[in-house]
């Protein structure tokens, strides 16, 4: 095998970025809003939508239960999260700036 069929093995080097840009995107970060949504979900499904979230439970033990069911739950989890939504979305508009 003569010199010309060798591979060429070429070395990159990576440029290091400098420190203060992992700074600013720390600082950005820690600047990010809180997202209240899903406090707000929480406490619109143990308290207003109480009866729905008992249907869904209700459902999902049922069909855990029985190995052989076709049922599904989609209607109640669809009324629940419906109701949910109608619960939070005020709150949650109002919080906007």
């Amino acid at each position: 095998m003569s010199d010309e069929d060798e591979p060429v093995i070429v070395e990159v080097e990576e440029e290091e970025e400098p420190e203060e840009e992992e700074e600013e995107e720390e600082e950005v970060e820690e600047e990010d809003p809180e997202d209240v949504k899903e406090a707000l979900d929480e406490e619109c499904g143990e308290a207003a939508c109480a009866k729905y979230k008992a249907k869904l439970d209700s459902c999902t033990a049922r069909v855990e239960g029985d190995d052989e069911t076709s049922e599904t739950c989609t209607e109640e989890f669809i009324d629940f999260m419906h109701c949910v939504d109608a619960c939070t979305a005020p709150k949650l508009f109002a919080q906007l700036k």
